[in-house]
């Protein structure tokens, strides 16, 4: 790893990224740009202002990552999965984005002009002034996201994904009773 002269960290290869990981999960304007960073976990990483424009995310895992103003313009990011990621701000302009999964990301203010997010689920996703122009929402699916507040929303709104039925967590609950008392009844001297 390298500090350039305007205060950015730059590594030298992904081994080099994952092993500063291990200790700082602080990279604030990192340099990542081009970067394969594919099938890695990144988990409450700051990468605020980050450059990831071009990198390598397919079926990457980013977990309560904060990528605030950061660049991920062109990023290939097919089947990644994004939980909980603050991309405020971000630039996405052309990322490549399909049958990705969203859940509670803030787009808010974010441009993803271009982007491709075909076959992409997108559930509790802030898009408060995001700017959706031109961006391919073929086959994708939604819940829980407001494309009213967007700057500009998909010319193609993504199909609404039904919300579980009132009935499951019940269904769900006599079933964990059951084995419960099933593992109990097992465990008592005969």
């Amino acid at each position: 790893m390298t500090i350039t002269t305007n205060g950015e960290l730059k590594f030298e290869s992904r081994q080099a990224l994952l092993k500063s990981l291990r200790k700082n999960r602080n990279l604030a304007h990192a340099e990542l740009a081009g970067m394969d960073l594919s099938k890695v976990t990144l988990s409450g990483v700051n990468l605020e202002e980050a450059n990831l424009a071009q990198a390598q995310l397919q079926g990457a895992k980013l977990v309560g990552a904060n990528l605030e103003q950061g660049n991920l313009s062109g990023v290939q990011a097919e089947t990644a999965r994004l939980v909980g990621v603050n991309l405020r701000q971000g630039k996405l302009v052309g990322a490549i984005l399909p049958d990705t999964r969203l859940v509670g990301v803030n787009l808010e203010e974010a441009d993803l002009t271009g982007a491709d997010l075909r076959n992409s689920h997108l559930v509790g996703v802030n898009v408060a002034g995001a700017d959706f122009s031109d961006v391919d929402t073929t086959g994708a699916r939604s819940r829980n996201v407001q494309w009213e507040k967007a700057k500009v929303p998909p010319a193609n709104l993504p199909t609404p994904l039904p919300a579980a039925p009132r009935w499951l967590p019940l269904v769900f609950g006599f079933a964990v009773a059951f084995v419960v008392i099933y593992l109990l009844r097992q465990r008592r001297p005969g």
